[in-house]
């Protein structure tokens, strides 16, 4: 461990410690002079030599600790590799404990990793994430071994990448079952010429939406719900900016072929038909995007209208898919990348500052007591 100051500047304050001795020369504790008849025989002339004296030599070198102590305060005192080396294991919430040595921490994969003596946490939202904040809390070089069930959830699109080789154990727990995915609930706008159009996305909409929601399907005057994140506009005229204050907002808009757009983003074709021709664009408008079909909503244009398949076609085009969110812990062993950057030092000011008003304390007690020692 290294001992190092901020700001060795602050040591300047240290020339205050010849105040405290400058007092203590000067003001000694008084004494009262008594006279008796004996002293008309002494002469007067000789002096006796002065020397200098100093009382209450204790309260003195405590106040001169206490001004050391500020001054080193002021000038920002750390400590270089007072971080703990000791070997880190990590486990899985929900994984039984292994028996672990005193040279060893054990940690629960969790938020502020708590120490595995504790209750096991609540499996752990992005554990991927967990385990890169983890090996950036930890000293270069410190041992890292992490203990997952076979398979992981809440994952990201990326295998972790650790400034360390990490010990990887998989080993048997239970694996929770994945949550069902629920179609989000889709909004219709359409004119009143357009009612024709207007069945084939009622029909998808309804394949997707689960058996108690209904489809929220309307003239083009009824309000979208702000709950609604995802709109089908049809109508041939310019869309509104309302409609595309919700894209910029983060909504995703279809309209189509024949609807008026003036978008500054390049479109990009994101749905083609099994002959590889498009069949839709995508513009991105704000934190949403505004897709538009490239043919009039009519079979004999869109044959996949009367597809089967047309309702997941359509939720593919409305909600891309997101990546994997689960995988095999086993697939999933982080890989070692560039080295960790060296630990923040340990700052010492907290325990100066204890120390300061403790030595207060005590230099208050011998200033006050009712009987003062003279040195």
């Amino acid at each position: 461990m290294t001992p190092e100051l901020l700001a060795p500047l602050g040591l300047l304050a240290l020339a205050s410690i010849l105040l405290p001795i400058a007092i203590h020369l000067a003001r000694r504790t008084e004494m009262r002079p008594v006279d008796f008849a004996a002293l008309r025989w002494l002469d007067a002339r000789p002096r006796p030599r002065q020397r200098l004296r100093i009382d209450e030599w204790l309260l003195l070198a405590t106040r001169i600790l206490l001004l050391a102590l500020v001054a080193i305060l002021l000038a920002g005192p750390i400590m270089w590799g007072a971080e703990d080396r000791r070997a880190v294991v990590a486990v899985f919430p929900g994984i039984a404990a292994p028996a672990i040595g005193e040279d060893v921490r054990g940690v629960w994969l969790a938020p502020g990793f708590p120490s595995v003596a504790e209750v096991s946490p609540p499996r752990p939202e992005r554990p991927a994430t967990l385990i890169r904040r983890l090996d950036a809390a930890l000293a270069p070089g410190v041992k890292l071994t992490i203990i997952v069930p076979p398979v992981l959830g809440d994952l990201d699109a990326e295998r972790p990448r650790l400034s360390r080789e990490v010990t990887w154990r998989v080993v048997d727990a239970p694996v929770p079952a994945a949550a069902p995915t629920v179609a989000p609930p889709i909004a219709i706008r359409h004119a009143p010429s357009m009612r024709g159009a207007v069945r084939y996305f009622r029909a998808a909409a309804t394949a997707l939406a689960p058996p108690d929601r209904l489809s929220d399907i309307a003239t083009l005057d009824q309000p979208i719900p702000s709950a609604i994140r995802h709109i089908i506009w049809i109508d041939s005229g310019e869309l509104p900016a309302p409609i595309l204050d919700l894209a910029a907002d983060g909504a995703t808009v279809l309209v189509g072929s024949d609807t008026l757009l003036a978008l500054d983003a390049p479109p990009r074709t994101v749905w083609r038909d099994a002959e590889g021709q498009p069949l839709a664009t995508e513009q991105r408008h704000g934190k949403g995007r505004v897709l538009r079909l490239t043919r009039p909503i009519d079979p004999a244009a869109m044959p996949i209208l009367l597809d089967a398949t047309f309702p997941d076609s359509l939720a593919q085009l409305l909600y891309p898919a997101p990546p994997p969110a689960r995988a095999a812990a086993a697939d999933h062993a982080p890989l070692t990348g560039p080295p960790a950057w060296p630990q923040p030092p340990l700052d010492l000011a907290p325990w100066f500052a204890l120390a300061i008003a403790l030595v207060f304390a005590i230099e208050r007690l011998l200033a006050t007591r009712p009987r003062r020692v003279i040195a």
